[in-house]
C-alpha cells in the first residue's frame, strides 16, 4: 500500500508542476501533454531500473 501512496503522491506532484507551468503561460496544450508524458516516463524508467 505504501508503494501505491507513493505513486499517487508522485502523480499529484507532477500534476501540480504541470499546473504551475501552465499558470506561467509558457505552455500550450500540446507542450503540456508532451511534458507530462516525458515526466511520467522518466519516473517510470527510474523506478523500473531501481527495482532491477
Amino acid at each position: 500500500m505504501n508503494k501505491k501512496v507513493s505513486k499517487e503522491q508522485h502523480l499529484l506532484s507532477v500534476m501540480q508542476k504541470a499546473f504551475d507551468k501552465g499558470q506561467q503561460g509558457n505552455m500550450d496544450a500540446n507542450k503540456m501533454l508532451n511534458w507530462l508524458k516525458q515526466e511520467l516516463q522518466t519516473e517510470y524508467t527510474f523506478q523500473s531500473e531501481k527495482a532491477l
